[in-house]
């Protein structure tokens, strides 16, 4: 049996068309999982419809504790050997179960990974994992890096896994967490399935409530400790890789870091909690720290705004930055606009 855990918050508006999609799988042997994350909105209700309705669905009622114990809660209730995980507003296609188990059965191994559908302002970008292809995690720091590099390591609503290997999610954290559980994971995992279809739907809206995205407090602090952790787990993995390779790997793993950096420093522009002042102090923070200014020149920027930024950056010219950011906002506005206009889909290879 198949174990699906959705943790619903705040959810009644798109819980059914989740729910649905899980129940209208052509694999039917499977049960649903409804943690509902104490609810205040009917979704509570909700669940318990679905139960009364439905034989393979189970509801489990907790006070509000947050994505991570909701997932926790559901891993304990389960039944299946074999557990997945999705979140209340994003949903799956209807031969998602029968292509992922078909796919851990026929490779004898111990997770699969899929591409995704992450569907945001109008477009649908399909995120895919480069080919269909099976490794050896302990002879694949190659593959290992680009899943990690291509942010497909960071959820677990894109997997299937055995319940057997299954670790906790870390309920102290507010970032990273998916992350941490999945390297826990793969440290008892052999072998990895790499399916290179989009087969699931990740929902990214402005102002999006799920427990996955409320805001983080001290966001770079827990990426750089996410990172060292990373890079701890890759030097037990691949302690046999030479020198030059492993420090390639730090280098890769580090980059992700200063994307994040990047990230927060573009995301500035529309935050409208802080005032000017203290989005340069932000900035400013970013560029006097000791970590970024000792390594960041490590890092490998794939994009010409993530280059641009870090030569302002280091040179401590926080305004600069900033102006920057403005200016990239005020672009991807009108890109976003004209997309929407004209319709246009968006591939992501």
């Amino acid at each position: 049996m198949y174990s699906v855990v959705i943790p619903v918050y705040e959810a009644k508006t798109c819980l059914g068309r989740c729910v649905e999609s899980w129940l209208s799988q052509t694999e039917k042997d499977l049960e649903l999982i409804l943690v509902d994350d104490g609810s205040s909105d009917g979704s509570a209700v909700l669940c318990d419809l679905y139960a009364e309705q439905d034989t393979r669905v189970r509801v489990i009622h907790q006070v509000n504790a947050g994505v991570s114990a909701a997932r926790n809660a559901g891993m304990d209730a389960a039944n299946g050997e074999y557990l997945l995980f999705t979140d209340s507003d994003d949903y799956v296609t209807e031969n998602y179960l029968e292509q992922m188990s078909r796919s851990l059965k026929t490779s004898d191994a111990d997770m699969v990974l899929c591409g995704f559908h992450h569907l945001y302002d109008g477009a649908d970008i399909r995120k895919i994992p480069g080919n269909t292809r099976i490794f050896v995690l302990e002879e694949g720091a190659e593959d290992f890096l680009l899943l990690y590099e291509q942010s497909f390591l960071n959820m677990p609503w894109n997997k299937l896994y055995k319940k057997s290997l299954t670790g906790r999610f870390d309920t102290s954290l507010s970032l990273g967490e998916d992350l941490l559980f999945n390297l826990d994971y793969l440290s008892r995992c052999s072998k990895i399935a790499v399916l290179a279809e989009p087969l699931c739907y990740y929902i990214q809206e402005d102002g999006k409530t799920t427990l996955s995205s409320r805001k983080r407090v001290d966001r770079l602090e827990l990426a750089r400790q996410i990172c060292e952790k990373t890079e701890q787990f890759y030097d037990r993995l691949y302690q046999s890789e030479d020198l030059q390779k492993r420090q390639m790997g730090h280098r890769r793993i580090f980059t992700r870091y200063m994307n994040e950096v990047m990230d927060e420093c573009e995301k500035l522009p529309a935050d409208r909690s802080l005032a000017w002042k203290e989005k340069i102090h932000v900035i400013r923070s970013y560029a006097e720290d000791a970590w970024v200014r000792e390594r960041g020149k490590e890092a490998v920027y794939a994009y010409p705004d993530y280059k641009i930024l870090w030569f302002f950056l280091r040179h401590r010219m926080s305004g600069t930055v900033y102006m920057l950011c403005i200016l990239r906002f005020a672009l991807v506005a009108v890109v976003h606009r004209v997309r929407r206009k004209g319709k246009v889909l968006i591939w992501n290879l």
